[in-house]
């Protein structure tokens, strides 16, 4: 199970990535439309449109799949890692989960760098999910800059 407080945190969320790494590790980083904590410790990740290149091919090399998502302004982040367990294509059912993401992410850019950019720029930023797959988390890690970065916040291994 993910601690309350971390699906708290990916509810207020309003960027993410997933990355993936090859069988020579290699890095690929896929830009998500959305996400959404289910039941048994796992995230359903919302991959966008045009950012699904080599997903699949690495999962089935490694398995290894990381979320890395910020709440925009005070920079809080952690890092899901875990495997991957499962894609599917996107599906009506996942428009509320983008929309609601879209929505943070257009409040959080129109709050913190007001002016700057068009309204219709920031919304095409998060455009719509082509795939979803689903990341069984294992451990979290503290992203948010300062001190604590980096540190192991918890560990489905280590649970009591």
């Amino acid at each position: 199970m993910i601690p309350g407080m971390l699906i708290d945190f990916l509810d207020r969320a309003s960027v993410g990535i997933a990355s993936t790494r090859s069988r020579e590790l290699a890095p690929s980083i896929h830009f998500l439309s959305g996400w959404r904590a289910e039941e048994g410790g796992a995230v359903e990740c919302l991959v966008a449109r045009g950012f699904t290149e080599r997903l699949e091919e690495n999962l089935a090399d490694n398995g290894r799949l990381t979320l890395t998502a910020e709440v925009i302004g005070p920079h809080e982040t952690y890092q899901f890692k875990g495997t991957g367990a499962g894609i599917r294509p996107a599906n009506a059912a996942d428009a509320a989960v983008n929309e609601a993401c879209r929505r943070r992410f257009f409040d959080a850019i129109r709050k913190y760098y007001a002016g700057q950019f068009r309204d219709e720029d920031i919304l095409a930023r998060v455009g719509p999910p082509a795939i979803a797959v689903r990341l069984q988390v294992s451990e979290v890690y503290i992203q948010t800059p300062g001190p604590a970065a980096g540190k192991l916040l918890f560990s489905a291994a280590r649970r009591p």
